[in-house]
């Protein structure tokens, strides 16, 4: 599926194949914060062509179930869900103000079985919470899942970044300690903060309380900002605020790897005035094996299949897929960043397995980078003693 994006001032139309990151096989959820979806006087200036470009956008993806902020407008929503055809639906929050939270799913995979604002309080800024539970039937399998979608409070400020600290803490104190403890939970939306540390002053992240429970919860976006992968792209700095963490449940059903940004997007002309300065980031569940059948001898993309075991305990062995001949550097990072570990290869093009020793390091998340001359990626992983 091809479309345009085209600016007022110039006549030039930019055309891109929008990439299909969801399968069939799997379960695909995205967030995405629309930047004033919709709002006739903040934001991208052509509601018309920006409510086009959001629809190609999720039809093309192959994604069955998109939480949504910043939702500005609820009849250019509408004309979303219209546009979008008769098998799509959607949802709105009710109180959150000029800038709401939503959702949007595909009813050939995704069922709602309930869906309600929590923790309505101060620190939300407006935007309280939107919960959903839905049931996904893929071919092989049904599940039963839980959505958190949040907008928390923005800006670089002491009082931002506390009112997120407490808004952080509220949102894992539900899942611990309510009958989501034992469930299937995906905590996503624009966190409107980074997970190695804060924007305000260098100070621990709102998220660390997450990041520091890695028997109950991983934050799957987090080699995504270990990788300088920016999902706010408003500025030439850039940053990661919109993120995606699963509770523990789901980690066997969790596609190693997967949580990703549509970054292809960015570099369409005109797609942060016509649509919006963020970027979708996307997740996937499902067997990881199903994925791989139909992979040519020599791979056409550098990345990680999988790591094993995991948890891990003295070594860990990381599975990789190089498309030529590269140097590879292998790194152990922890939830702060620092690299622990570092490891140089030497492979010809084809799939590898790289054994790596964890002696001397503690329990808890750590992540491992991979990277060559052909690109880098990196995947979570368990170390339990």
């Amino acid at each position: 599926m091809a479309f345009a994006f085209t600016t007022a001032s110039s006549p030039y139309t930019a055309f891109a194949q929008i990439e299909q990151v969801g399968r069939d096989v799997t379960f695909d959820v995205a967030t995405w914060n629309i930047e004033w979806f919709g709002s006739p006087s903040n934001g991208p200036s052509d509601d018309d062509r920006q409510v086009q470009n959001v629809r190609d956008i999720m039809l093309g993806s192959g994604i069955e179930l998109w939480a949504v902020q910043e939702i500005a407008n609820a009849g250019r929503f509408q004309e979303l869900l219209t546009d979008l055809g008769t098998d799509w639906t959607g949802e709105l929050a009710t109180i959150s103000g000029s800038q709401r939270v939503g959702y949007v799913w595909d009813t050939r995979v995704v069922r709602k079985r309930s869906i309600g604002h929590i923790l309505v309080s101060f620190d939300f800024a407006g935007r309280p919470p939107l919960k959903a539970e839905f049931e996904i039937t893929l071919p092989d399998t049904t599940m039963i899942v839980t959505l958190i979608n949040v907008h928390m409070k923005a800006f670089g400020d002491a009082s931002s970044w506390a009112r997120r600290v407490s808004a952080s803490n509220r949102v894992k104190n539900h899942i611990d300690f309510s009958t989501l403890a034992s469930a299937s939970v995906i905590f996503l939306g624009d966190y409107n903060d980074e997970l190695l540390q804060s924007t305000y002053a260098n100070e621990t992240s709102p998220y660390e309380n997450f990041l520091n429970d890695p028997a109950n919860y991983l934050v799957t976006t987090l080699p995504l900002e270990i990788n300088n992968q920016f999902t706010w792209i408003g500025s030439s700095n850039g940053s990661n605020f919109d993120h995606i963490t699963i509770s523990s449940e789901l980690l066997s059903s969790y596609i190693p790897g997967s949580a990703n940004i549509m970054g292809g997007l960015n570099s369409l002309i005109g797609f942060t005035a016509q649509t919006s300065d963020h970027l979708p980031v996307f997740a996937s569940f499902g067997s990881s094996v199903v994925l791989d059948v139909d992979e040519p001898d020599i791979p056409v993309a550098f990345r990680i299949d999988g790591l094993y075991p995991n948890p891990a305990r003295r070594e860990t062995n990381i599975s990789l897929s190089i498309p030529g001949r590269s140097d590879v550097v292998v790194e152990i990072i922890d939830v702060l960043g620092r690299s622990r570990k570092q490891h140089l290869f030497s492979f010809s093009a084809g799939a590898h397995v790289l054994s790596v020793e964890l002696d001397n390091l503690p329990s808890g998340t750590y992540f491992a980078r991979v990277t060559g001359e052909h690109g880098s990626a990196a995947i979570p992983f368990l170390i339990m003693r």
